[in-house]
């Protein structure tokens, strides 16, 4: 067609001007050769000049760069038609690209007075006085355009916005209701309304008014987003799920597949996330969200080696992403690669010096390391940073106990359990902490930390063999060996576990066997597995008796 026309111009006779031909071209080439289009633009104006003309081509003198000549052409184009409201909105557009707001509020006001019924420059003159904070003025702006306009929503919805500034909610809310009636699904308005239903904890109100759009339109994207956000708020994943799934399914290429696995991983559904993720993964290895997502939900899963390899791909990718650079360190401490944890943290700590975790865990390498002085330098680094945080305080007492600074460490595991009161964890370390630093005279404190917390983890082998530790204490080895049982039934490969059962056994008159536990516990020692401080030591007293 496009082919045709340019034969029918070119064919037309070269005496006779014909503006037409110009327009094609000014138009034709706006897109892809905008200088060649310039041409003519320039040219029709001159010859036969019209309104929509003048327009084009100041965007076009625009798109060149070329402002001056753009303001020259919207000028003249007010002074040929000063009654159209396009020669003052256009006259506007440029001076405001010229971050002249003064002459372009002038222009508009001009036009209000000549035009005043236009109601796009009544729409863009309200909007310039609300820039001002002059909210009187596009009051009256407003309100006039509503009258004009009663079938428009974004008058009542402007004036609503206005009210808002004011700190006046329930006239804002008046007005967003009005605006909803002309149009059930106007987003500004719904969205701005459930914004102030949920600021002021009317969940119930948001819920309804999103359900209400739904109606109306059972697909709006944004209804259903802002829907699905507030049942996460409100922590009802189980229709936060429904809706997601819904957006996944409705718009693929966004992203609400992600959102969707976010919402199944705070609902425990890991195994489901999993695998969603495995094929986002697959579909976008770019996506460094997802990827992270991935690996960090392999790694809740015990899937270490596929979370590294993840991690260590992202690194490549972006090697200033601290939060990377910490799950790596981490990684690689548990798996004793010292070398490679020092070389990402010394790297991390130089893009973030005061970076709380990787702080933290600088610490915990050097302790790994058997430098427990070095590490508390780290440990207090990382606790001055964030001192309501109770890993810093953990961490340390664990240090101070390697250090033999015993009343240190029990306040640190103090302090970690008033920031973080019941954590089974935290119970559990300083109940068998109090047993290893004082024995039976700390008995009845140590016994009511640990009862603690297996009343909140009854299935926990370390706080099984906890407990099993203070019957020791108090004598009773039959019942401390049935406890010590059932933690190395879900334990087998823990070297204190099996030290501790063969303790109980020597108390029981059996020696030998306990000799075969004592030889365990040492070999997993030796393995690599992370049992006490000087726990090898005590282990190789043990069987020199035999």
């Amino acid at each position: 067609m496009i082919y045709l026309l340019l034969l029918v111009f070119i064919s037309l006779p070269s005496f006779a001007y014909n503006p037409y031909t110009d327009y094609f071209f000014c138009r034709y080439y706006q897109q892809e050769k905008p200088q060649k289009a310039e041409f003519y633009c320039r040219r029709a104006l001159e010859k036969a000049p019209t309104p929509s003309l003048f327009v084009d081509t100041v965007r076009l003198e625009l798109v060149l760069k070329r402002k001056d000549r753009a303001l020259e052409l919207a000028k003249r184009m007010k002074a040929m038609y000063p009654k159209h409201q396009e020669s003052y909105l256009t006259l506007y557009s440029v001076y405001s690209l010229m971050n002249e707001p003064s002459k372009a509020l002038s222009v508009l006001e001009e036009g209000h007075t000549l035009i005043p019924n236009s109601k796009e420059i009544m729409l863009f003159l309200a909007d310039e006085y609300l820039k001002k904070g002059e909210r009187e003025k596009a009051k009256s702006i407003i309100e006039k355009l509503a009258k004009e306009s009663p079938d428009n929503p974004l008058p009542y919805y402007m004036l609503a916005r206005i009210y808002l500034s004011e700190g006046d909610k329930k006239l804002a809310i008046q007005y967003l209701e009005r605006s909803l009636k002309i149009n059930a699904t106007f987003e500004a308005g719904f969205i701005t309304l459930g914004k102030i239903y949920e600021e002021g904890g009317e969940y119930t109100k948001a819920e309804q008014l999103y359900k209400d759009v739904l109606k109306s339109s059972p697909n709006n994207k944004s209804a259903l987003e802002r829907l699905a956000q507030l049942y996460v708020l409100t922590n009802r994943l189980e229709d936060a799920q429904e809706v997601y799934e819904k957006l996944a399914q409705l718009y693929p290429e966004e992203n609400y597949t992600y959102q969707y696995a976010l919402v199944l991983i705070r609902s425990g559904k890991q195994d489901q996330a999993e695998k969603i993720l495995s094929q986002l993964y697959s579909k976008y290895p770019d996506r460094l969200d997802v990827a992270y997502t991935y690996a960090l939900l392999l790694e809740m899963g015990k899937k270490t080696d596929s979370a590294r390899k993840i991690y260590e791909d992202i690194y490549k990718k972006d090697p200033t992403n601290t939060k990377v650079i910490e799950r790596l360190a981490g990684m690689y401490i548990d798996s004793r690669d010292y070398e490679k944890a020092r070389h990402l943290l010394q790297k991390g700590l130089s893009l973030e010096p005061k970076n709380y975790q990787l702080n933290l865990l600088m610490g915990s390498l050097l302790n790994e390391e058997g430098k427990p002085q070095d590490a508390i330098t780290y440990i207090n680094l990382a606790i001055s940073t964030n001192p309501m945080d109770y890993r810093g305080y953990f961490l340390r007492a664990i240090v101070y106990d390697k250090l033999g600074q015993p009343i240190s460490a029990e306040a640190d595991l103090k302090k970690a359990l008033e920031l973080n009161p019941g954590d089974p964890e935290l119970l559990n370390h300083l109940g068998y902490s109090l047993l290893l630093w004082y024995g039976p005279a700390r008995l009845e404190d140590a016994k009511k930390l640990i009862l603690e917390a297996l009343s909140k983890d009854k299935e926990n082998p370390a706080y099984m063999d906890s407990y099993a530790w203070v019957l020791y204490y108090e004598g009773d080895y039959k019942s401390a060996y049935e406890w010590l049982k059932k933690a190395y039934e879900k334990e087998k490969g823990d070297p204190v576990i099996n030290e501790h059962i063969g303790d109980v056994l020597v108390k029981l008159g059996k020696k030998q066997e306990a000799k075969k536990y004592y030889e365990k516990a040492l070999e997993l020692l030796k393995a690599g597995k992370r049992g006490e401080p000087g726990q090898e030591n005590r282990l190789k007293e043990k069987l020199n008796q035999y």
